[in-house]
């Protein structure tokens, strides 16, 4: 594990053998290997060690090598970024034939509207060529997004078409709703995001076909839809799927949402009543806090819809998302390592 935090990179490991020897080696190369990075520890038996974050603006990765072992690749997850909002990489997991997703190719995110000049300085280094934002009109008009941390590609796509019969405006409207109606109405809606969605990650997928990384893709939580697009690309690499409800989860664990969306005490606007989530912070608190979670039960719900209907995740990438079989063998072999 690898945590930056107030300037200090906690890293922590364990071993199958109690008190191995491990060395340490750091890299700003996602891909360097051993001979390329700086060796910064030697034969470490504690399980944990703590590195001061450099000067530079830069990305860092760790090579942790066990005795007489293979080294493994680690780096923080959440990049350390003053307006981010859930920006994180997706490298690092471990798939059910032993590979691991590459750092550094594939990055998860909320609104970029708050990154700032130091931000950019960090992000620069990345060599993020893609956007794929799947936010509406409204959510860009609102919170801009303003690249500038080199030349992307940005993709954005029309707003999906509403549905006059709103389940959550309906459900909402009830006089005796409660929490657990609103978190039954959220499990559903999942089902629906695959669905709207299906013309977004179509393209996000193609772009993966057409190796157009590193590529981040984003909604305005970074948890819903873009939670759902994670959970596809990360089964069809062949991650296990309690990792990948466990990466979806993850996002209620690093954003507090409820400040993220300026909500008071007492559900009242804190700030811009007339932003597209103004509706949120006229709601009581306790049933505002479903829409506000990352429920492992909202993706478990559309894998399980996925595989009542398709068989597979696979399967549905290649049947709705226009994927061969060939287009899947190449994103495995542009995104995964041995």
């Amino acid at each position: 594990m690898v945590r930056p935090d107030a300037g200090i990179y906690d890293i922590t490991w364990t071993t199958s053998a109690a008190a191995a020897p491990v060395d340490i080696f750091v890299t700003s190369d996602p891909s360097g290997d051993v001979g390329e990075a700086r060796q910064i520890a030697d034969d470490d038996t504690d399980g944990k060690f703590e590195l001061s974050a450099p000067e530079s603006e830069e990305r860092l990765y760790f090579l942790l090598v066990p005795e007489n072992g293979e080294a493994v690749r680690i780096a923080s997850r959440l990049l350390p970024l003053e307006g981010g909002r859930n920006f994180r990489d997706l490298g690092g997991y471990e798939t059910t034939n032993g590979q691991h997703v590459k750092w550094g190719r594939l990055f998860r995110s909320g609104t970029m509207t708050g990154l700032t000049d130091k931000d950019y300085e960090y992000l620069s280094s990345l060599g993020i060529a893609t956007i794929v934002d799947f936010r509406t009109s409204e959510e860009r008009a609102a919170e801009p997004t303003k690249w500038r941390a080199g030349d992307i590609s940005y993709e954005t796509f029309p707003d999906p078409a509403e549905d006059d019969a709103n389940p959550l405006a309906a459900v909402f409207a009830s006089p005796d709703v409660k929490p657990e109606d609103v978190r039954a109405m959220m499990t559903h809606l999942y089902s629906e995001i695959l669905e709207q969605q299906t013309p977004a990650y179509r393209v996000l997928f193609h772009d993966l076909t057409d190796d157009n990384a590193p590529l981040v893709f984003n909604c305005s939580a970074g948890k819903d839809r873009t939670g759902v697009g994670a959970a596809l690309i990360l089964s069809v690499l062949g991650v296990p799927r309690d990792a990948v409800v466990a990466d979806y989860a993850l996002s209620e664990k690093l954003v507090d949402y409820s400040a993220e969306f300026q909500l008071g005490a007492d559900g009242e606007a804190s700030q811009d009543d007339n932003s597209p989530y103004a509706y949120l912070r006229r709601l009581p608190p306790e049933l505002v806090a479903p829409l506000m979670r990352s429920d492992p039960a909202y993706i478990e719900a559309v894998l399980d819809r996925i595989d009542q209907d398709y068989g597979s995740v696979e399967a549905f990438v290649r049947e709705e998302l226009d994927v061969s079989v060939e287009d899947l063998a190449h994103i495995r072999r542009n995104l995964l390592e041995d």
